[in-house]
């Protein structure tokens, strides 16, 4: 921890102090634990980060998540020091009694308070989930910055990028219905934004990396602006490449001959490989929720929707549920709705003069909805 109350029972920060002072100040001072009121010890080293800790291992100390990396450390220095000089109020650890929970920062405004949370290290879907649901039952906005994955971080622009489930989850969603992800570096002491986020298959994206220092960032953090219909382009060639090199891998690494179902589709569709028609494998909003390939999942709809005599767009929700049961895919709502904003986005298509490419009306479709609603 990085806090502890000295002798004269005020709050002492040792990483405002030289290694030098704090040597004397641990001679001559006595440090407890803020929560338990236990004298705690304060660590000098040459590699961490000066800090406090508990004589003996308790449920105070476990609290306090002790055993923590230099890099949680500095990161949560840095963004308390970076909230303080942006004149917020702002708490660093504070002990919320109410949830038995220590966020890192305690951020108030006006009456708005937002628990943030540096998050270093790997935890559980379900550990994250209780902590975030705490905060909200108790009016607590919570805002998790995750260190940002240092493979990630030296390319900036638009490119592919890989995001696993747990920081899908800390997407941060905007009126603008334009969900994106913030991470924090505390090496290079920079929010990084990955937004704009298209969708591929499985956990791959494409998306806008942008890096900003942490002196130019602003609380309430600042919300990124939709991408320009010259920058889809880069989105799409990169798209269209992806689809391409699904398709040809499946056909050269296919194990199960005729029994593979988006295979035998394509040939009861009589479709090839090597050149898919324009309207399969497009992206759709939500369409995250499914975790085939998108040339895979709207081969398989289209064939499902032709075996029942109807086009994708007149299939109601029992049929939706029925096919994805039957590709063993999980039903959900997300699910059901992106296979809904597929069937919107083929029937605008045959309906439209031709006037606008696939690539326009998808950007359309997925960057730009107020034009159309």
């Amino acid at each position: 921890m990085l806090i502890a109350y000295n002798n004269q029972q005020q709050l002492f920060l040792p990483y405002q102090y030289t290694r030098k002072a704090l040597q004397r100040y641990r001679r001559q001072m006595k440090f407890f634990c803020p929560q338990c009121l236990e004298q705690v010890q304060l660590k000098i080293g040459n590699y961490n980060i000066p800090h406090f800790a508990h004589f003996t291992k308790n449920q105070c100390s476990q609290l306090f998540a002790e055993g923590e990396s230099k890099l949680h450390l500095q990161g949560k220095m840095q963004l308390y020091e970076w909230f303080k000089k942006n004149g917020h109020q702002v708490e660093l650890e504070p002990f919320l009694k109410q949830l038995s929970q220590r966020p890192d920062l305690l951020v108030t405004i006006d009456e708005g308070h937002f628990a943030v949370e540096f998050q270093c290290s790997t935890i559980s879907h379900e550990k994250w989930h209780q902590r975030t649901m705490g905060y909200e039952k108790n009016d607590i906005q919570a805002i998790w910055l995750f260190q940002t994955p240092q493979s990630k971080e030296a390319i900036n622009g638009i490119r592919k990028i890989r995001i696993s489930p747990l920081l899908q989850k800390a997407f941060i969603t905007t009126t603008t219905d334009l969900p994106y992800l913030l991470t924090y570096n505390a090496v290079t002491a920079h929010f990084i934004y990955w937004t704009n986020l298209l969708h591929v298959h499985g956990h791959t994206f494409i998306g806008k990396v942008q890096k900003i220092p942490v002196n130019q960032q602003h609380f309430p953090f600042y919300i990124p602006k939709r991408i320009t219909k010259e920058e889809f382009q880069c989105y799409w060639q990169l798209y269209k490449q992806t689809c391409r090199q699904f398709a040809y891998s499946r056909l050269l690494h296919n194990k199960k001959g005729a029994q593979d179902p988006f295979l035998r589709n394509c040939y009861e569709l009589n479709l090839s490989l090597t050149a898919m028609p324009p309207y399969i494998g497009i992206p759709v909003q939500e369409g995250a929720s499914i975790s085939l390939f998108t040339s895979e999942w709207q081969t398989m709809l289209l064939y499902f929707s032709k075996q029942l005599g109807c086009q994708p767009f007149e299939l109601t929700k029992h049929q939706i549920k029925n096919f994805l049961c039957q590709q063993q895919l999980e039903i959900t709502e997300q699910a059901v709705r992106a296979i809904q904003n597929y069937g919107q986005l083929l029937q605008r298509m045959n309906h439209e003069d031709g006037s606008l490419d696939n690539c326009e009306q998808v950007y359309v479709h997925l960057f730009a909805i107020a034009t159309i609603y």
